[in-house]
């Protein structure tokens, strides 16, 4: 399991599963939608940048999880806490 924090929650990645996943759709979505803060190294999603610095940069669009879902192994969630009302 691999996962990092942004601003208000914590990506979630089973890159158990990543290994049959050929599309890399997470990477691709995050580059394209996002900030491109996430990159494959040997064949599982990492970050690109240190830990820190992606709590700040990820702007929390979701492209990450929903390209994985739809074109890859839907092994991403994003946990994004409610606040009570």
């Amino acid at each position: 399991m691999y996962d990092f924090e942004f601003r208000t929650g914590k990506v979630y990645i089973d890159d158990s599963k990543c290994a049959s996943c050929s599309s890399y759709a997470c990477v691709k979505a995050c580059s394209l939608y996002g900030r491109g803060i996430l990159r494959v190294d040997a064949g599982k999603p990492t970050l690109t940048v240190e830990r820190e610095e992606a709590k700040r940069l990820c702007i929390e669009c979701l492209a990450c999880e929903l390209g994985c879902l739809f074109d890859g192994q839907a092994a991403i969630k994003l946990i994004l806490p409610l606040a009570d009302r």
